[in-house]
């Protein structure tokens, strides 16, 4: 049985917020099965437009690198304890969940289940956790923003395409993940000026 949409998941979380403040690590254990896309794909989300996260960015990095391992070795979630137990207040995270919602319905215009093989096989899950973990680790390189975005783009895309089932998605993401390595593979040999100029 295919799981829920991810927009009936962001739908589903809004209206689990009551109005007591829920821990991360209740959040994690309602998202079940799909925590640790879900967690990499809200991460990935600031490197996409360019938002400046100075010493934040080497911490968000590190959480994809390492749930992307967990993800590869078919572990659960991974948070550290003082994160886990921190509360927020539920009117945000419902207000969040519900413009997470409309934006997930937008995307889901053109992401849907197919290519069985890329999400099911574990071989195809395995690839896919390593990868988020080499994203995580490129993010986490004391780099200017705008050296972000690929690195970003892709985690983006291999965890919407672990949420949404969609093989091509993944596909496209396995794309963007060779410019990624061929980007940081040149840096240190072209130097970063001309390189940086790309995608700034």
């Amino acid at each position: 049985m295919r799981p829920s949409k991810l927009s009936e998941e962001f739908r589903r979380l809004a209206f689990s917020c009551t109005e007591k403040a829920m821990s991360l690590k209740e959040l994690a254990q309602q998202t079940e099965s799909r925590a640790q896309a879900l967690l990499t794909l809200i991460l990935s989300v600031p490197f996409l437009f360019f938002i400046p996260l100075p010493g934040l960015s080497i911490i968000l990095g590190v959480f994809i690198m390492i749930n992307g391992l967990r993800i590869a070795a078919n572990k659960k979630l991974w948070f550290p304890d003082i994160l886990m137990r921190r509360r927020v207040s539920a009117y945000s995270m419902k207000k969040a969940f519900l413009i997470a919602e409309r934006w997930a319905i937008r995307i889901e215009r053109l992401v849907k289940p197919r290519g069985e093989i890329f999400h099911k096989h574990p071989f195809f899950i395995r690839l896919t956790g390593l990868m988020l973990m080499c994203c995580g680790f490129f993010l986490a390189l004391p780099l200017p923003p705008g050296t972000n975005f690929l690195p970003g783009l892709t985690t983006f895309l291999l965890s919407l395409g672990l949420l949404e089932e969609d093989g091509y998605c993944l596909l496209v993401a396995y794309g963007i993940f060779l410019l990624d390595l061929a980007f940081y593979i040149a840096l240190p040999i072209v130097g970063f000026e001309q390189l940086s100029g790309i995608f700034s």
